[in-house]
């Protein structure tokens, strides 16, 4: 089963990109990702637990559904229209933006970092990390209130400032503003949502070429070993060197096992509770329901400890096989219509797109975007006011 659902996205992958002659449409990078993942774990040495379980079969139910929906959308969206491939975002908002992440940035790391110091100097790297995960409930990030929110302002600012502002030195600084917000967090994840964006916008605009987006591919990889070295140091001047082959293969392989062997369809306490979790944080908030299910889920054995599930994860623990058709086919009509727009000169689409990629990147470790709705609202909101308040172009739409 593991070499036929290999050997049918491997050629999904290479009829999308027959198609769309572009290695980073979602015809080519949703297969493409999986067909990787399923070829690691037959060539990594691992001891993970066989596929033997509903994944594999519930894998191809939802790259077929997200195929589908996404070429349909594709072919039905409409080209950008001149407005919006011509309509430029505010440079107040911009403006605002960025004063905002300068003055306001460093205030929100360098409490974080301080924290951690003050509490536990000898484990700070670590003490970073369980801060910002929330695994245990005595360690808690700082309450900065609204502050919070320039975390995800200084984010999308990141891609605005690539595509409509010509200083360097501007777009150096907000760059370094959100390695350095990567870095606090200690998250792999975070410091892939900055650059993949990054070096796709790049490569889009055509400010780099392909074999530069892979050097920050490599770079990254690179990063993550680092930072993975640092976070399991026992003290400051102890990092423990990570070896490779384990490392990978805890990373990009254990989710699917831990998905095969633990996860049970319809299963959720409550009626799509994974899914829908913001809107039971909000329920609960104002006093109706209990509270919201765990953003860290938990650990289970693989036989390496792992509490990562995949992409699937939320679907088919509240909904089953049908949540994982019917949100494979809702992802897929929002990536084709992103990537319609995005490939016939829509900026707006441009970015929301880029961030949206990380999403197809990650769906071996988790789902992200149902998870975290809230940020992503967030960087949607933030990606929308600078056009809202342009300047209307004075010639009408083509």
């Amino acid at each position: 089963m593991l070499l036929l659902t290999f050997v049918i996205l491997l050629l999904l992958t290479a009829g999308g990109y027959y198609l769309s002659r572009d290695l980073f449409s979602p015809f080519v990078l949703e297969p493409g990702i999986w067909s990787l993942i399923l070829l690691l774990f037959q060539l990594l040495p691992h001891g993970f637990y066989p596929l033997v379980g509903d994944f594999l079969s519930a894998l191809l139910l939802w790259n077929v559904g997200f195929l589908l929906a996404a070429y349909a959308c594709f072919y039905y969206t409409s080209p950008s229209s001149f407005s919006s491939r011509e309509r430029k975002p505010s440079s107040l908002v911009l403006g605002i933006y960025f004063w905002a992440s300068v003055v306001f940035m460093p205030v929100v790391i360098g409490v974080t970092i301080w924290v951690a110091y003050v509490e536990d100097p000898v484990n700070m790297f670590r003490y970073l990390r369980i801060m910002n995960t929330g695994v245990d409930e005595e360690i808690e990030a700082p309450d900065l209130g609204i502050l919070y929110y320039l975390v995800s302002m200084t984010y999308v600012l990141l891609f605005f400032m690539l595509i409509y502002v010509k200083k360097k030195w501007m777009i150096a600084v907000v760059l370094v503003l959100n390695l350095m917000f990567a870095f606090v967090t200690m998250a792999k994840t975070v410091f892939l949502s900055v650059i993949f964006p990054f070096l796709y916008i790049a490569y889009q605009d055509g400010k780099i070429k392909i074999r530069h987006f892979l050097y920050g591919v490599v770079g990254f990889v690179v990063l993550s070993f680092v930072l993975q070295s640092v976070r399991s140091a026992s003290s400051q001047d102890d990092v423990e060197v990570v070896e490779a082959t384990p490392f990978i293969s805890l990373y990009l392989l254990s989710s699917m096992p831990a998905f095969d062997t633990y996860v049970e369809p319809e299963s959720a306490r409550e009626w799509g509770s994974h899914t829908f979790r913001l809107f039971y944080a909000i329920g609960h908030a104002l006093g109706m329901g209990e509270e919201p299910e765990d953003t860290i889920l938990p650990f289970v054995g693989v036989p390496e400890l792992t509490n990562t599930y995949t992409v699937l994860y939320p679907f088919y623990i509240d909904f089953g096989m049908f949540g994982v058709f019917f949100f494979s086919l809702c992802y897929g009509c929002a990536y084709g219509f992103l990537y319609k727009k995005t490939v016939t000169g829509g900026k707006m689409a441009e970015v929301i797109y880029a961030i949206g990629l990380c999403f197809i990147m990650l769906e071996f470790i988790g789902e992200f975007f149902f998870t975290n709705l809230s940020q992503e609202i967030q960087h949607i909101f933030f990606v929308l006011l600078p056009f809202l308040f342009a300047k209307k172009l004075r010639y009408g739409a083509d």
